[in-house]
């Protein structure tokens, strides 16, 4: 077996997928989840591949796996919400496209989605998209509001208790705003219906290194690097992972064969 650094491994399968050679993605995609069963991206990507394929019961259950981790996931909300319309659960499609809508509401892909699966839902297109206080609470956290942001996720939340997408960007923008009381309490939250979750993870993490407790912080980087190996080699639980040198993990690539 030749031995690949894992990120780029990561951006061979998807090419795989791009080309459509999507048998050959998913097992390289299982070999990678065989060496690590928490590794987030190589989830994504196989669920990429799956949903490419048409394989729509498994697609549902890999994307849900990377939803657990990251509820705010652009890519796994899209996924589901073509899922869904596929099972004629237009209200789930429509839930799954507007999370989508609320991480990026400038998208116009995803709001002509949007207005076609309301359309189908209601018989009749709306002629614009309304903002969700998520919406909302998304352009204030991209524009440095933080403030604006809580408020906004505040009456979200009270609307809707069940929202840990809303959840974890509550956690950040207390984070950002130095109030890591309110951020813990709320990590603490969502790590009790979602203990993979990866912000919740990170920021107990920070939270508990900052408060000098070095044991407690441990326990929630050893969960942080399952689900990103690459976490493992940066220095602060709040670095990010992407600037870590790729060359610092290496895998050996499984030798495929068709049909084997």
């Amino acid at each position: 077996m030749d031995v690949i650094t894992l990120r780029s491994y990561a951006k061979g399968i998807e090419v795989l997928i791009e080309l459509e050679r999507l048998d050959e993605a998913i097992a390289h995609c299982r070999h990678i989840l065989q060496i690590y069963p928490k590794y987030v991206d190589s989830y994504r990507l196989l669920g990429k591949a799956y949903l490419e394929a048409k394989r729509f019961g498994e697609a549902s259950d890999i994307f849900q796996r990377v939803l657990s981790a990251e509820p705010t996931d652009y890519l796994a909300h899209v996924a589901m919400s073509v899922i869904r319309e596929d099972e004629g659960n237009i209200d789930t499609a429509i839930w799954h496209m507007e999370r989508a809508f609320e991480t990026n509401p400038s998208n116009q892909v995803i709001q002509k989605e949007l207005k076609r699966l309301i359309g189908i839902r209601d018989e009749f297109e709306p002629l614009k998209i309304r903002l969700t206080r998520g919406a909302l609470a998304h352009m204030y956290a991209s524009g440095d509001l933080y403030t604006q942001a809580i408020a906004e996720l505040h009456a979200a939340l009270q609307e809707d208790p069940n929202r840990p997408d809303l959840q974890v960007l509550l956690a950040e923008m207390y984070w950002l705003t130095k109030d890591i009381t309110r951020a813990a309490e709320v990590c603490t939250e969502i790590l009790e219906t979602l203990p993979h979750c990866m912000t919740a993870n990170r920021i107990m993490a920070a939270v508990n290194k900052t408060n000098g407790n070095s044991n407690a912080s441990t326990v929630y980087l050893r969960r942080l690097a399952a689900l990103d190996p690459y976490t493992t080699f940066i220095e602060s639980p709040m670095d990010d992972a992407a600037l870590v040198d790729e060359e610092s993990i290496e895998i050996k690539k499984l030798e495929w064969e068709p049909n084997h």
